[in-house]
Parts: structure tokens; C-alpha cells; sequence
């Protein structure tokens, strides 16, 4: 393999897998970035559990603890851990957010118990088990490098918060920022990318127009355009491809996403562009109600299309929080 191949694999992102104890899920990213999701432990439950555990690297790092109620609520809270109440408050904005002396507080009660419940106005507003709890945060102690240190959530020890390593520096990717209007093109070249892409062979035998190709300028001259490439009831694919000067080629990325099944072809789903952003943004939903599912966001550096997040939930239990698991830090070119 060539060497500018070579170094091109080695810088290309490698996102982490999402991992499940019991009833959570749990995921370290790159930069070392910890979070938690509470699932659900038995579809008959009335409340879907959304609690979230993050923390960030470092010894200055601390965890935070986030539940979000099941419907809008303004009011008194109560949190409860096998029916005894640990913390209490009112709630201010769209969910109780737990940090500081309290987070650790609460967390240390939490892997002690077995449920925990938050009530507000005498309802029940969100409830999660809390089994696997210790080996996710016990996760999160390892994927920190916090075990054996006073920082640990689960695995402490005399260490210093000084033993804990720094968080790595996040992956800088530079984009160009879009100008100027998308290009028109022929509908020879329509059919083309169509062929090539086997998309337009999804449409084959089915009445009516070819689906709309959507194009949006990147800048430079060149011009993104998605080619549809069929739907289901709520993911609808296409391919993305970049036009110049009258010619159009298959868009390259430094990840592919990941559901692309044509080696070579990138595939994506519920694709759109942000050109405030400069951003693709694509996602593919497991079930209807985004429980489960992974999500890219890349920008376009002037060649090719560059990750700079993913996220994913592979457990479709509940949660409509997809973890992190790979974080880059977009500059725009000068």
C-alpha cells in the first residue's frame, strides 16, 4: 500500500462501540468522553427512562447526571432511590440536571439501589433500573483511566486526581465554507450517477417521475447532489455525489457511513446539508420512535467529506439519547 494511503488510514476516525451492562447503555469516545444512557427494563412500564451520566476526561472532570421528564413539567421535583428521597429541587427548564457535590451524591446513592424514580406534582415523571449501573460507571473509571484514584466513581482508590491523564486533543478537521449557486446538470449525467449508483434501478416498474435530486453548492465550483435511493417508513437513502465542471464523481469520505452497502459508494440516510453550518448531517433510525439508530455529521474540506461526530444507540430499548462515540473540532479554512 502506498504511503500517503498508508497515513490516510491511520488518521482515519475510528469511532467507539456502544456498550451495554443490564440496563444501561455506556460509550467513551475518543476524547476519552464518558456517557451513560438508562434503557428500559420492561416494555410495560409507563415511563421511558431518560437519564443521562456523562463526564468528560480529566482530573478536573466530573460527572453530571441528567433526567428528563416524560412530559413538559415546571414544578417541584423529588428523587427517589427504592423509595427514599436523596435529592429534591424545582425544575426550570426541560429536565433536572444534577452536577457538583450533588452528582457525586447521587450517583454514589444510585449504585446502591436498585430503582430510582423522579417525582414531581405527585407524579411519577421518569423511573429507570438501575442494574448494570456499577459496571457502567466502573466503565467509565477505566475508560478515563480514573481506577485506583479519588475520582473513580466505582473503582477509587488514594491516587491523587493528578494521576488521572488529560483528555487527548480532539482530531482538528478544516472545511471550506460554501458559495456560490449549485451547478445545473444534463440529464445524461442524471442518468449516469443514477446507473452508477444503482439507485435508479430501486425505482424501476414504479409509475410516475424519478424523486427529486436535491443539489446545493459546496463552493470552489463544485456542487453536491444526493441521487434518491429508495425509502421505507422512516429512512430514506440516496447517494451523495459532486459535480464539476459538467462531470460528476462519487463523494469520498474519511468514514464511510455506515450503512453504505456498495464498497466504494457511500450510501446515506435522511441525508440533508446545512450550508449555515457547512454541515451533511445523516442519520438511520432502528425503530419509528428513535430509540435506537446511529448518526454522522461530516463537513466538506474541499476534497472530501469529513467526520466530525457520530453518534449511536444500538440497543432499542427506550433511550432517544444516541451517545457520542467519535468528536473531531471543525476549523474553517482561511
Amino acid at each position: 500500500m502506498p504511503i500517503l494511503a498508508l497515513l490516510a488510514a491511520a488518521q482515519a476516525p475510528s469511532p467507539s462501540e456502544v456498550k451495554s451492562f443490564g440496563d444501561w447503555a455506556v460509550t467513551c469516545d475518543n476524547l476519552r468522553f464518558c456517557e451513560a444512557a438508562s434503557l428500559m427494563a420492561d416494555e410495560n412500564l409507563d415511563n421511558e427512562p431518560q437519564i443521562a451520566i456523562k463526564r468528560e476526561a480529566g482530573p478536573a472532570g466530573a460527572p453530571v447526571i441528567e433526567i428528563s421528564p416524560d412530559t413538559e413539567y415546571r414544578g417541584g421535583w423529588r428523587i427517589e432511590v427504592d423509595g427514599k428521597t436523596v435529592l429534591s429541587g424545582s425544575v426550570r427548564g426541560p429536565s433536572v440536571v444534577i452536577t457538583g457535590v450533588q452528582a457525586s451524591q447521587l450517583a454514589d446513592a444510585m449504585l446502591k439501589g436498585q430503582t430510582l424514580v423522579l417525582r414531581g406534582g405527585g407524579k411519577v415523571l421518569s423511573q429507570a433500573s438501575l442494574k448494570g449501573l456499577s459496571a457502567t460507571l466502573r466503565y467509565f473509571d477505566a475508560g478515563q483511566g480514573r481506577a485506583g484514584t479519588t475520582t473513580a466513581l466505582v473503582a477509587k482508590g488514594a491516587k491523587p486526581a493528578s494521576a488521572v491523564p488529560a483528555a487527548p486533543i480532539a482530531p482538528r478537521v478544516t472545511f471550506v465554507r460554501p458559495t456560490g449557486k449549485p451547478a445545473a446538470f444534463s440529464a445524461a449525467l442524471r442518468a449516469a450517477m443514477g446507473k452508477q449508483s444503482e439507485c435508479d434501478a430501486v425505482y424501476e416498474g414504479k409509475e410516475g417521475k424519478l424523486p427529486e435530486t436535491r443539489t446545493w453548492a459546496l463552493g470552489g465550483g463544485k456542487t453536491l447532489a444526493l441521487i434518491p435511493c429508495g425509502s421505507g417508513a422512516y429512512n430514506y437513502s440516496s447517494v451523495p455525489f459532486v459535480i464539476e465542471n459538467g462531470k460528476a464523481m462519487v463523494a469520498h469520505f474519511d468514514r464511510m457511513p455506515a450503512w453504505s452497502e456498495i464498497q466504494g459508494i457511500a450510501t446515506l440516510v435522511n441525508a440533508d446539508w446545512d450550508p449555515a453550518k457547512a454541515e451533511l448531517g445523516n442519520y438511520i433510525q432502528g425503530r419509528g420512535i428513535g430509540d435506537c439508530g446511529s448518526s454522522e455529521t461530516y463537513v466538506w474540506d474541499g476534497a472530501m467529506f469529513r467526520l466530525v461526530e457520530a453518534r449511536a444507540m444500538s440497543e432499542c430499548r427506550g433511550s432517544r439519547n444516541w451517545l457520542r462515540v467519535w468528536k473531531a473540532e471543525a476549523v474553517p479554512a482561511r
